[in-house]
């Protein structure tokens, strides 16, 4: 049996001290997000969920083109653009008609009298009259046409913004899918230096156990430990982030292949 100093001794009590303080804090987060899970799934306070890491994830890859026509096709963002172009050619159209508009007028007026004015109406007399006619714009100062290069002007900025957030929409499509396609190898070097400083920390116990370590490499050992754990869990939340994000802008199942659907009576009727 290896023999250690008073000082690395003490050290060991110190590192003690903060892995509980550090597990104590864990676990109040811990009974946080469980409590937050439990309410969204709809599950009692008593229900105890166990998370268990899986050994591995779908081997799949998702093409970038195949993703951006889902999300054009079944996405919001596709039809809110094309309604906010339909909507600046209209303002464009009906400028263009108003130059040549002509408008019609009719009137009728009717006259009565009596010594109340409550009473005038009651008995009218015979000499309604009645008036027709049309209006029509011979000279405005190129008003009209000002509108209609005002209306122009205004398409003209609603288009280059369309454009540029269709830019970004396809950019936002392309990084998700490309962090996708990297993170399932992201996670498999997670995994393997998981095992790694899993084996290098047991074996790190048995040699400072013999004397052959001092506490700087059982502690080195024991935080690589730990950061890689920490790291393998990471990668696995990013992998189903992305996952799920590609699957929330395109309603569409990419391992299934096919379309996400639901049925709202029956979610009512719940």
């Amino acid at each position: 049996m290896g023999q250690i100093s008073e000082n690395e001794l003490l050290q060991l009590k110190l590192s003690a001290l903060k892995a509980k303080a550090s597990v104590t804090e864990a676990e109040s987060r811990l009974n946080a997000q469980m409590f937050q899970l439990r309410a969204f799934i709809s599950l009692s306070e008593n229900e105890v969920l166990e998370p268990v890491l899986p050994e591995s994830v779908p081997d799949t890859k998702i093409e970038y083109n195949h993703v951006l026509d889902k999300a054009l096709e079944r996405n919001a963002f596709a039809q809110n653009i094309r309604r906010r172009q339909l909507e600046a050619d209209y303002a464009v159209a009906v400028t263009n008609g108003n130059q040549r508009s002509i408008d019609l007028f009719a009137s009728v007026g009717y006259s009565g009298q009596d010594n109340h004015l409550s009473l005038a109406y009651n008995n009218l007399l015979e000499n309604q009259i009645v008036q027709v006619g049309v209006k029509i714009p011979i000279l405005d100062w190129g008003k009209r046409r000002g509108q209609v290069k005002m209306a122009k002007s205004n398409r003209d900025v609603i288009l280059s913004r369309i454009h540029q957030e269709q830019m970004n929409f396809n950019q936002d499509i392309f990084l998700l899918v490309a962090n996708f396609n990297n993170q399932a190898a992201q996670l498999s070097i997670a995994h393997e230096a998981d095992q790694i400083a899993q084996q290098r920390y047991k074996t790190s116990i048995e040699t400072f156990l013999i004397g052959k370590i001092n506490t700087l490499d059982l502690n080195d050992a024991q935080l690589s430990k730990d950061e890689a754990r920490q790291k393998r869990i990471s990668e696995l939340y990013y992998f189903w982030y992305y996952f799920y994000q590609i699957r929330s802008l395109t309603l569409w199942d990419f391992l299934n292949n096919c379309e996400l659907e639901v049925d709202f009576e029956d979610i009512v009727r719940r």
